[in-house]
């Protein structure tokens, strides 16, 4: 895992998920990854990341929260096209795929989990995230 912080950007592959977002339409990819998640049993690292990504996308376009991102330029370019559409219908399932990587079937928060100290506030960020989205 490269993670330096508990934010949803203090992550290597958050970046990675960042970048795709800003090379095709936002909201399309975001459907894809919420599709390819849709029947899975166990969420594997990456797909936990696309989707913590993909919610603080639309939560920073639904309710204007800023979050603490190395590359701003990509996400402000990333937040606005997707504001222009329409980001509220997928609030509900946002929260759902939110809830399942802080679920037992999530391979991100198994990695987290191992970290007791920061585990807690990782956690509690995306608690956070879930309370603004619903």
């Amino acid at each position: 895992m490269g993670a330096w912080d508990t934010g949803i950007f203090d992550d290597d592959t958050a970046y990675d998920v960042l970048a795709s977002l800003s090379l095709a339409d936002p909201m399309e990819q975001i459907n894809e990854w919420y599709a390819n998640v849709e029947d899975s049993d166990y969420l594997e690292y990456t797909d936990g990341q696309c989707l913590l990504v993909s919610g603080a996308v639309i939560d920073a376009a639904l309710n204007g929260t800023v979050y603490r991102c190395d590359d701003e330029e990509t996400l402000a370019t990333v937040v606005a096209v997707v504001k222009e559409k329409d980001p509220a219908s997928l609030r509900s399932t946002a929260v759902a795929n939110l809830e399942r990587v802080l679920g037992d079937a999530s391979e991100l928060r198994e990695l987290w989990e191992e970290n007791e100290e920061l585990y807690p506030v990782w956690r509690q960020g995306i608690e956070d995230l879930i309370g603004r989205l619903s």
